[in-house]
């Protein structure tokens, strides 16, 4: 029975001590030495932490004299799940040697399951290093906003020369602030970080852009640099020490391309909605393109005429922040076909056969089909049957395209109808009075109007309508300058009526 008590109580012994909470990093390292005079006493357990009760107790080894008694319950003792950070309320001395005691129940997890602690001086020990080496100055400045999300190189400026201190691994944390999410862990002793042990600038480049608008912050494992003389870097604890806030991303654009000059509008989107818009002439400064009243323009799009091919720049813009990368649109004016052909219109006797004409292309379509010796070539062959009008697209190898019209006019010599379009009764002889031109015709009933429906001049008489015509007056008084309607009934000797029953002219003295 007594062999059996004394095994339960083992088992009981062994169930608590591996149900315990054990740490399973601690910074500084013990017996590390070379520690700085500021360090943060900081233990990383295997499971989440809260406080419980008592106290963390700092020794002098030297003489075992207590230097700090530190309240778990106190403001310098913080938890972050598995992780605990101490703050010690003053510097340590140089070359000094420490040890930490950890009561039980000073730290216990979430089941209330105690950490045993540190109950001996040897349990926790570090030495203290002969210098601080501190932080001066950083680039991008602590609080910077609008850096470019693919800021790649950062430096730190220190109190004094140092290198890489090749005893430790120590590393460059970048996290997200919001999130605490680590983005980038870089370690001192690789390329990616450059000291030479002569100069107190510490310059590292990043290998991951950042996400937009958003907020990250830089810790340092302190002693990851040391001076000459063994001067010890302090390192960045805190995620205020060294912040920074980046800029929009570069939009959304596509490139253009259009046959000759013209308008284009062009157009920029981004992943939010909530972003405005400067547009620029220049990849990098200058002043943002303005509108007809000198107002920046704001919006997504942008209207502008281009004469040949162009380039535009377009950068986002959110809470007085502006993209660092503009998106670039390239706008492309291809040539487009030069033509002379075909003529407006063309004017031949009904049966007759007429060659169309086009040119300034490499392929040709006509339009319609009706009556062609073939649509695709650029001067097919049509038999005039009717008045009619055809329109051929002309196009380029550059894949550019103009239409153009050519009207077919049936015109017989044995009859013939025309009215001008404009004339000028200034008595200089040249176009003096308005007249019905034609050959053939024996029935007119003509009547010309100004545009309010006033009936200023008519004639049923052939020879006078085409000899005599309208001198651009009514009752004896001279017109002004103006566009006046006209309307024809008529027919020629065959029989066959005149087609065109009105029309207008144009009066200019």
């Amino acid at each position: 029975m007594k062999k059996l008590l004394t095994l339960f109580v083992w088992l009981l012994v062994l169930h608590n001590l591996l149900a315990a909470p054990s740490d399973t990093l601690r910074k500084p390292a013990h017996n590390t030495s070379q520690v700085p005079e500021n360090t943060r006493l900081q233990l990383f357990f295997n499971d989440s932490m809260q406080k419980g009760s008592g106290n963390i107790l700092l020794y002098d080894a030297s003489n075992n004299n207590l230097i700090f008694t530190i309240p778990v319950s106190s403001v310098a003792v913080s938890i972050d799940q598995n992780k605990v950070v101490i703050q010690l309320p003053a510097s340590l001395s140089a070359n000094q040697t420490v040890y930490v005691k950890i009561a039980t129940g000073v730290f216990k997890n979430m089941d209330n399951e105690n950490f045993v602690g540190f109950l001996s001086s040897s349990d926790w020990r570090f030495s203290i290093a002969s210098g601080l080496v501190s932080n001066q100055n950083f680039s991008p400045s602590n609080n910077s906003a609008c850096i470019s999300i693919n800021q790649n190189t950062f430096q730190l400026q220190l109190s004094t020369n140092v290198a890489a201190n090749t005893n430790i691994n120590g590393k460059i944390y970048i996290y997200e602030k919001t999130t605490n999410v680590l983005h980038e862990s870089i370690s001192v002793n690789s390329s990616q970080v450059i000291t030479n042990g002569t100069s107190n600038i510490v310059t590292f480049v990043t290998s991951r852009s950042f996400i937009a608008n958003t907020v990250y912050y830089i810790l340092i494992d302190p002693m990851s640099f040391v001076s000459s003389s063994g001067s010890i870097y302090e390192g960045i604890y805190d995620n205020n020490v060294w912040a920074f806030r980046t800029s929009e991303d570069k939009p959304i654009t596509e490139n253009i391309e259009r046959c000759g000059a013209g308008e284009v509008l062009l157009k920029a989107s981004y992943s939010r909605t909530d972003v405005s818009y400067r547009w620029y002439k220049t990849a990098a400064g200058g002043e943002p393109i303005r509108d007809a009243y000198n107002n920046i323009v704001v919006t997504d799009t942008l209207r502008v005429n281009v004469y040949q091919s162009d380039t535009y720049y377009v950068s986002a813009w959110y809470n007085a922040c502006e993209s660092k990368e503009r998106a670039t649109i390239i706008i492309t004016v291809k040539p487009a076909p030069e033509s002379t052909l075909p003529p407006a219109e063309i004017r031949a006797g009904k049966g007759t056969f007429v060659t169309l004409e086009a040119n300034g292309g490499e392929t040709y379509s006509w339009q319609p089909i009706q009556g062609l010796s073939d649509p695709n070539i650029a001067n097919p062959v049509v038999l005039v049957e009717q008045g009619i009008t055809y329109t051929v697209t002309i196009s380029n190898p550059n894949a550019c395209s103009i239409e153009k019209s050519v009207k077919i006019i049936v015109d017989d010599e044995a009859k013939d109808f025309f009215l001008p379009t404009v004339f000028s009764p200034n008595n200089d002889g040249v176009h003096d009075v308005f007249r019905i031109m034609g050959k053939n015709i024996s029935e007119v009933d003509w009547t010309i109007y100004d545009q309010y429906g006033k009936e200023l001049y008519r004639s049923k008489s052939v020879l006078q309508a085409t000899t005599e015509g309208w001198d651009g007056s009514y009752k004896g008084q001279i017109l002004p300058n103006d566009l006046y309607i006209w309307t024809l009934r008529g027919q020629y000797a065959d029989g066959s009526p005149i087609l065109q029953k009105s029309g207008s002219v144009l009066l200019v003295r």
